[in-house]
């Protein structure tokens, strides 16, 4: 609040002491209220200018003078229906040829007007109220008095000082709002009819009547004091439904006294203004706390504002202090904070590192390509088989995935780039990591159950229908976040050193894409990061299988590759705020076609060079775990290309089909046939046999 006044001293005390407000200062302004008199009436009677003149004669002398000077200002519907013969159905001049009143009031809200230009100037008339003749001891003056809740304190002062006046408003004390009183002192001014107004300075109504023969003329009152101003009377008093309580005390009848109105700010206005980053903190608060005008100044905004006489409720104050502003601006450049103005800059998203990151996805999307165009071309070799096709094929568009939302991170953000950019990075790493995870997960569940001699069927539609629900269940993850807190463009702003040409810092503008709740990437992270946990403990376990028939090795080091890049990710976005978006992005962009370069080159390339090798020498490989071979099906391979194993198994009664192994239950002893298997064949951690019944493999 711009303007406090001493009268409501109580209640900012108050407020000061809970620590709802600051404490009070200056606004640069001295505020007075006093009692006035138009020019003319001081004119009139010259002895109304003084409390002295208005209390020179007797009791009856002074109610009579007051009496018959102060008429009671009447309203536009009371003129009407007393005053007007029809009722202000024609006009209405008076006896100087001034017309009173144009026509009737339209509705109530005019009805109860004082002054209307154009349409009703006002009437003033004695009512019993003036009437010394019937109530020589009780007749007074009219006072165009404020509202009790203003600082005002006529009821005491015209009592202790024995002047005979009262208000007639609608109010407790018989006060008036601002509106009203401002429409008496028009009346007043267009009838020439003596009025006694209580009201304050600074005031742009003052300050319009200034020069003419309207102009406020203050009345002399007894001077203020110390011990005069703590008898006040209160806010509480001056509303008070009893009269007494309104009058208060003799020792606080003396004149108001000036007094600087102060500012009040709210505690809360600090802790919201420091609580925001600086690059954009408001100036306001320290403006506020510095700028102070005086009253000449503040009386020259007034002029200006009613010397436009176009819009005065509305454009013409503005531009007022529109042109006060421009003309005073060397003085105000003391209240600008240090640092201000500012000016924003925005940064471009054409910076060579972008760029060069879009090219090397480009690239990326290039090899993933090549790569898939070879794995399909040499897909019927064993290497490829044995690694599962279907798998491939979903790692590869996993990467294709990948590829794509690193091209679009270092573009210029949209909503539609944003949303697009999380969905192919968290789908691509999905299609990526859960084939790899469900097929190894296979591989140990067929070695576990190999080591204990147990059968055991793998279904493939089982393994791709689980790899399906887990992709569904993150697509369905998308779609909630995308329907619920969808990622937009979000600006970054980091206050630089750099100046501008008024001397103010500049602040640069970024551009990220973010939802209101960092929720939802955090449980991204962490889904990716129960990925990649899921896969080193399934490539752990997987350790001991044997070396021909199990990937752990390339699996290992290209967990470590995601690992190393995820941890990267998220340091990025925790320390967003002290990272150029536009450089995160560019980062983030290359560490995922980092991360897309290293799986093809771990997991697919020695894949297809062993896929030109020419099956026979295939077939003599002593370690197919050099090129990634996947252990789900190589037992029936590896019999099959073994004859001489085939020889030995043929010699203990075990049979070898297309889809099957066989083993009769009887014959020689258990513990014998599983020593010779585990002597001669070398592979007990991918046969799946029983002493008892068959054991059936999918090929």
């Amino acid at each position: 609040m711009p303007e406090a006044w001493n009268g409501q001293k109580e209640k900012i005390a108050y407020a000061e002491q809970e620590g709802v407000i600051e404490p009070t200062t200056g606004s640069g302004g001295v505020a007075k209220y006093s009692w006035y008199i138009p020019r003319f009436t001081a004119i009139r009677d010259p002895k109304l200018t003084s409390y002295f003149g208005m209390t020179a004669g007797s009791e009856i002398e002074n109610r009579r003078l007051m009496a018959d000077t102060f008429l009671r200002p009447k309203t536009w519907q009371y003129f009407c229906d007393e005053v007007s013969l029809d009722n202000c159905t024609t006009p209405y001049y008076d006896d100087q040829g001034r017309l009173i009143a144009e026509r009737p009031p339209s509705d109530e809200s005019e009805g109860v007007q004082y002054f209307l230009a154009d349409f009703y100037h006002g009437h003033f008339a004695a009512t019993e109220d003036n009437d010394c003749n019937a109530n020589p001891f009780a007749c007074n003056g009219h006072i165009s008095n404020v509202q009790c809740d203003w600082s005002t304190f006529a009821i005491p002062q015209a009592h202790y000082l024995g002047i005979p006046v009262k208000g007639s408003g609608t109010g407790i004390a018989g006060g008036y709002p601002y509106a009203r009183m401002v429409e008496i002192y028009n009346a007043a001014n267009y009838t020439k009819s003596n009025v006694l107004f209580y009201w304050f300075t600074p005031d742009t109504t003052v300050q319009e009547f200034i020069g003419t023969d309207a102009e406020f003329q203050r009345v002399l009152l007894p001077p203020s004091t110390t011990k005069c101003t703590e008898s006040r009377v209160t806010e509480e008093q001056r509303c008070s439904e009893n009269p007494a309580d309104r009058i208060g005390i003799e020792q606080g009848s003396c004149d108001a006294e000036a007094h600087s109105y102060q500012k009040l700010i709210v505690s809360s206005m600090y802790s919201n203004t420091y609580e925001v980053e600086e690059s954009m903190r408001s100036p306001a608060y320290d403006a506020i706390k510095s700028i102070k005008i005086s009253d000449l100044e503040l009386e020259e905004i007034f002029l200006r504002w009613y010397e436009r006489n176009t819009d005065r409720w509305n454009y013409d104050a503005r531009e007022a202090v529109c042109m006060w502003v421009g003309e005073h601006i060397d003085s105000l450049q003391s209240v600008v904070p240090r640092s201000h103005p500012r000016s924003f800059r925005v940064e471009e998203y054409r910076h060579p590192a972008l760029y060069g990151a879009i090219i090397v996805a480009a690239i990326c999307i290039v090899l993933v390509g090549v790569v898939s165009v070879a794995t399909f071309h040499y897909r019927k070799t064993k290497v490829i088989r044995y690694a599962q096709p279907i798998f491939l094929y979903l790692l590869l568009v996993g990467l294709l995935f990948l590829c794509i939302g690193a091209t679009l991170l270092p573009a210029m953000p949209s909503q539609g780039t944003c949303i697009a950019t999380q969905w192919f990075i968290l789908l691509g790493y999905s299609l990526e990591l859960v084939p790899l995870i469900v097929k190894v997960a296979a591989l140990n569940t067929l070695h576990q159950h190999a080591r204990k001699f147990k059968r055991v069927k793998l279904e493939f539609k089982n393994l791709y229908m689980t790899v399906g629900v887990i992709i569904a269940a993150v697509t369905i993850f998308l779609l909630i976040w995308t329907v619920m807190d969808p990622l937009s463009r979000q600006s970054n702003k980091k206050l630089t050193n750099d100046l501008n040409e008024d001397n103010g810092q500049i602040v640069a503008i970024n551009y990220s894409c973010a939802s209101d709740s960092p929720v939802w990437l955090a449980c991204a992270y962490i889904y990716q990061l129960l990925l990649l946990v899921t896969s080193t403990v399934l490539a752990f376990q997987s350790r001991k299988v044997k070396q021909e028939f199990n990937e752990s090795n390339s699996l290992v080091f290209v967990i470590y590759a995601h690992s190393v890049v995820l941890l990267l990710r998220i340091v990025l976005w925790l320390f967003r705020s002290s990272i150029q978006a536009n450089y995160a992005m560019a980062i983030t962009s290359y560490l995922l076609s980092m991360d897309i370069f290293l799986t093809l080159v771990i997991y697919f390339v020695p894949k297809l060079v062993a896929a030109r090798v020419p099956r026979a020498e295939q077939k003599n490989s002593v370690n197919l775990g050099i090129y990634g071979a996947t252990p789900i099906l190589s037992a029936v391979e590896q019999i099959r290309l073994n004859v001489e194993q085939k020889t030995r198994l043929d010699s203990f009664g075990i049979s070898v089909a297309s889809n099957k192994t066989s083993m009769p239950s009887e014959g020689r002893g258990s513990g014998a046939i599983q020593q010779e298997l585990i002597e001669n064949l070398g592979a007990t951690e991918r046969l799946e046999c029983s002493l008892k019944d068959p054991v059936m493999m999918n090929d």
